[in-house]
């Protein structure tokens, strides 16, 4: 007697339990096809994020390596000869097809004989150790001035991923140096007077 006041107290009765119903198949289908398109975009969005945050650090990486060659220049702008017209490469990096002229392709163990020397081992060093993908670097003078160019590029083929076709991937580009560069190859171009006052 008491359980059944109890029951007629809540609005509980042994009929009304039977009348509540869960979830269908199909609506827990559609809730499940929601979330999962839900999670797609934001694992897409991450994906995107992650490859222009790797490529913002490989130019990061690029820009202070030019600079520091440039810091090099100017210290010893009486010896630019000893720097003009320098091609950097790492030998076992460099792809089958790079036909890239490369001076120097990797670091000098013998002890340095002049401070453009020593310079030159430092930054060759500096950009492997870097971790720029691929990459490649120049030094070059402008004719018949004391203009030079430091560029520094790197293969950046994993950032255009999935972002674009395989045609735009065998397309070439210009680089600063007016040569033609691979469209996945990034570069940054310094120009500087080291000898100005």
């Amino acid at each position: 007697m008491a359980f059944r006041r109890l029951q007629d107290r809540h609005g509980i009765s042994p009929r009304g339990r039977s009348a509540c119903r869960g979830y269908t198949l199909i609506e827990v289908l559609l809730t499940a096809t929601i979330v999962l398109l839900s999670m797609t975009g934001i694992l897409t969005t991450q994906m995107v994020g992650i490859k222009i945050t790797q490529n913002a650090y490989h130019r990061t990486q690029a820009t202070t390596l030019a600079y520091q060659m440039t810091d090099y220049l100017r210290a010893n702008c009486s010896a630019l000869s000893d720097y003009a017209g320098l091609t950097f490469c790492h030998a076992g990096n460099r792809g089958a097809n790079d036909e890239r002229d490369c001076t120097i392709d990797a670091a000098s163990d013998d002890a340095p004989e002049t401070v453009a020397e020593d310079d030159l081992n430092n930054w060759w060093t500096a950009i492997d150790e870097s971790g720029l993908p691929n990459w490649y670097a120049k030094i070059a003078q402008a004719a018949n001035t004391s203009l030079v160019y430091v560029v520094v590029q790197w293969d950046d083929t994993h950032s255009t991923e999935g972002s674009m076709n395989p045609d735009e991937l065998e397309e070439a580009k210009t680089s600063c140096l007016g040569t033609a560069i691979p469209a996945p190859m990034e570069e940054v171009c310094l120009t500087t007077l080291p000898c100005a006052l």
